[in-house]
This record gives structure tokens, sequence and C-alpha cells, in this order.
């Protein structure tokens, strides 16, 4: 797959999404079998490029990805609806990607999460690590148009309880150029969703000056 060209980056129009707001997002993608239509991606964000359900014993093209997703199929045989107990991830087991996974806590009934684990290899590409954050608080301090990509996907994940692939361009001010995630359920004793397992994975890269590497470091620490 080609790398998706850079667009426009409308952070000036940036708002806050709103609880309607990223059910009438997450409601797009859940209307999807598979491929989320291009005009209902675009909605979202001009950033997204893909959205996309992998059902069944559909694959991932990325290395990482496709790992993951392997790992959490097997963990899943014998599990309600296929979907792995929380309690069941290992972080041993998952050394091959483990740079690349974001694991988060589930909150507000999947319109929030907080990241328990944020991968080192994505700290370094997004400037941040973002461990203990709650996804809503990162995206007021980023403030970029994919913080709605990102909580809708969580919010439809978390209500299909199947695998879902996303690809996104990436803020100008991050040395990666996209994103391409894959975010994972994952379940208590009850069935519930109460975790979320993502890969992330950057595409391309951006060399970054020192100038702008302080500038992205004054957006990202503001309080610093």
């Amino acid at each position: 797959m080609s790398l998706p060209p850079e667009r426009p980056w409308p952070e000036r129009s940036w708002t806050e999404p709103t609880d309607d707001s990223i059910v009438a997002a997450a409601d797009a993608i859940l209307a999807a079998r598979e491929e989320v239509p291009a005009s209902d991606v675009q909605a979202i964000s001009e950033c997204v490029v893909r959205i996309a359900w992998v059902p069944g014993s559909a694959s991932v093209s990325d290395e990482k990805l496709a790992f993951l997703l392997d790992y959490w199929r097997g963990l899943g045989e014998g599990q309600k609806d296929g979907v792995p107990l929380a309690a069941q991830v290992d972080g041993i087991d998952l050394v091959p990607a483990l740079g690349n996974i974001m694991l988060l806590d589930v909150e507000r009934d999947g319109f929030d999460a907080r990241y328990r684990l944020y991968g080192t290899k994505v700290a370094s590409k997004a400037g941040r690590d973002w461990t203990g954050w709650l996804v809503s608080e990162m995206g007021r301090v980023t403030r970029t148009p994919a913080t709605l990509l990102y909580r809708a996907g969580y919010l439809a994940v978390y209500r299909r309880m199947m695998p879902l692939f996303t690809e996104h361009n990436s803020p100008p001010w991050t040395s990666a150029e996209a994103w391409r995630r894959l975010i994972l359920p994952l379940a208590d004793d009850q069935g519930r969703c109460t975790r979320l397992l993502v890969g992330n994975v950057d595409i391309g890269h951006r060399l970054l000056t020192a100038e702008q590497i302080e500038e992205q470091q004054r957006r990202l620490r503001p309080d610093d």
C-alpha cells in the first residue's frame, strides 16, 4: 500500500468532540460491514485515509499489526464471541510489537479511555508519552482533528467487539507522516469490553529541525 498523500492540517478549526459528534462518527463506522465508505471517512476528518473492520479470517498487511491480530485471535479461542479476556494478555508474549503497542482502560462506557501503556516507539514519533492520560485530555493538548477518529473508533470497537483498522495522516509537527492502527477489544469475565489493545505503526518519516522539535515540545508540554 502506498503512503497516503499529505493533506492540509485544519488545526485552527479544531473543536473538542462532543458526545453527540462521537456517537455520529461511531455510528457511521458501525454501519459498515467491513470497509467504511470514503464519504463517511472524510466526514470524520480530512486527515483520515481509511477505516475498516477486520472480520473472521481477514488479515492486515503490516507485519507487527498482523502479529498482534494473530495473538489476539489465539487468546480468543474458546472465549465468548472470540474476544480474549484482558487478564489473558501477557506483555512477554508481545515483545515483537511491544514498542508499537498501546493499552487503554475503557471509561465512560466507551466514550473515553485512559492510556495504561503508551508504546515507546509511538511516543518517540508522537513527541510525548501519554501514559496515564485520558484520550480526551490528550486531545485538548494536541488539538488535532484525529481526536474524533480516536474516540469514535474506540467507541465503535467497544460496541461491536471486533477488530478495527484505521489509517490517518499525522500532524506536521510529528516525525511520522501517517499512522496505521489496529484496535482490538479485551473483555472482563462478564464479557464486557473493559480494555483496548491497540497496535500503532508509523508510516514514513519527517526530519524535524531543532526549532521544529522545540516548537513541538512547547505544544505538547504547555505547563512545563
